[in-house]
């Protein structure tokens, strides 16, 4: 099975990511479920029980976020990318948290809406001086 293209850039998935993330109990299961997941793969090599623990306890807090606080499903049943968005989205969660510099590239796009409502202000505040030059 050949993985497809990623469909947008790592800052406009993060955008999405935090859009369908946002009650604190969702949050905090995944703070803590994702790095439960990803630790489990290392812990295979030398303790595979505590890894599967690992494991299916991290996907159990990621259900018990989107089911009980977020209410919707998780983002990587439309797009496996969101597998690692997720494991990115965390890391920043956890910078934040800890008071670490999130670079750029980590951060989300800034809303599609906001270039326009700058630029609605520039147009309004132009008229403005378009009136005030004609009177």
């Amino acid at each position: 099975m050949k993985l497809p293209l990623p469909q947008r850039s790592l800052r406009d998935y993060m955008a999405q990511y935090a859009k369908e993330h946002t009650q604190l109990g969702t949050k905090l299961t995944h703070m803590v479920g994702i790095p439960m997941i990803l630790a489990s793969f290392p812990t295979a090599l030398v303790n595979p029980p505590a890894a599967g623990g690992l494991f299916v306890g991290g996907w159990a807090l990621q259900i018990v976020g989107h089911s009980f606080f977020e209410k919707n499903k998780p983002a990587f049943i439309s797009d496996p990318y969101y597998l690692a968005v997720g494991a990115v989205w965390a890391t920043v969660e956890w910078m934040h948290l800890l008071r670490i510099p999130v670079p750029d590239a980590l951060t989300p796009t800034p809303e599609a809406e906001a270039p326009a409502a700058a630029d609605a202000t520039a147009a309004a505040a132009s008229n403005g001086h378009a009136a005030a030059a004609a009177s």
